[in-house]
């Protein structure tokens, strides 16, 4: 979107607008990853602190967690960037003209 259109205090409202939702879109992250790897992991509450295998298990986790979110944002910027080219191409690749 072009913002430059817009008139500054537009611009400020839709700049302000899109840091509250970076900020929403961080914590429903960091909620879902929690969640995830706390039921995956979290599962002998008979002492006070994390075993060494459930901090094992929750490192893989956050690990695997955040390799598959990087990967999926990398492959939704390609397909992106393929459907851009595709339109001013006059047609998405691959789809029979």
């Amino acid at each position: 979107m072009d913002i430059s259109s817009l008139s500054p205090q537009e611009q400020m409202q839709f700049e302000a607008a899109m840091q509250r939702k970076q900020v929403q879109d961080f914590i429903g992250l960091y909620n879902r990853l929690s969640q995830y790897c706390f039921t995956a992991c979290c599962n002998d509450f008979t002492q006070r602190k994390l075993s060494s295998k459930q901090k094992g298990c929750v490192d893989n986790c956050v690990t695997k967690f955040f390799q598959a979110s990087h990967r999926i944002g990398t492959r939704f910027a390609e397909a992106q960037q393929l459907a851009m080219e595709g339109q001013q191409g006059g047609g998405i690749p691959g789809m029979g003209q």
